[in-house]
């Protein structure tokens, strides 16, 4: 076997320690790229957004709908009252408007047609547009019954629900038949 002489291996050795830097450079460079934890005791903070938005409901609802009165001839019945409840998330502005006046319901001049509203769960209306308890004429042009003043009809549970009592007076000489007229509640957002 022939000798590997000296200068051979001066220039082996060269060759192998630029090919392990190369290596280790190469090496260096990619796990630069990878982020590894520090572990040097230091805590990071980093901030997140959450966004949604909530549409305003304006919705009124006749829970109560329908007053039913007996047949046959004129008394001093009373009835249960219409109840009208703010389902929505806004307080409102509230309108009622009826469907006829007391002729055109009843059928004769001297016809009454009259309602009331109160609050059914205390504080529902404190903007309370008309008298308390004081009897309006049937219209069909509509009439403010809760305003923005005070908040209009609330809507926060426990105070978001009216009463609508209605009374009829019917004279002697009215038409006989089956009588119908509407209430026509209207929310607008305060």
């Amino acid at each position: 076997m022939e000798e590997i002489s000296n200068k051979t291996l001066a220039i082996l050795l060269i060759a192998a320690i630029v090919i392990s830097l190369g290596g280790t450079l190469i090496s260096l460079n990619r796990l630069a790229r990878i982020r590894i934890p520090s572990i040097t005791g230091f805590g990071t903070t980093d901030t997140a957004g959450v966004n949604l938005s909530i549409t305003g409901v304006t919705e009124v609802n006749w829970t109560t709908d329908d007053i039913y009165w007996e047949s046959g001839t004129v008394t001093t019945t009373v009835s249960s009252p219409l109840v009208l409840e703010n389902i929505g998330n806004t307080n409102v502005t509230l309108n009622i408007t009826c469907g006829k006046t007391a002729a055109t319901f009843i059928g004769h001049a001297d016809a009454v047609y009259q309602w009331n509203a109160s609050n059914r769960e205390p504080g529902s209306c404190p903007g309370l547009a008309i008298s308390a308890g004081a009897f309006q004429t049937a219209s069909t042009d509509p009439v403010v019954v809760c305003n923005s003043t005070g908040g209009g009809f609330l809507a926060t549970d426990g105070s978001d629900t009216m009463n609508f009592d209605v009374r009829v007076v019917i004279p002697s000489a009215a038409p006989s038949g089956s009588k119908t007229s509407t209430f026509t509640a209207t929310a607008i957002e305060n």
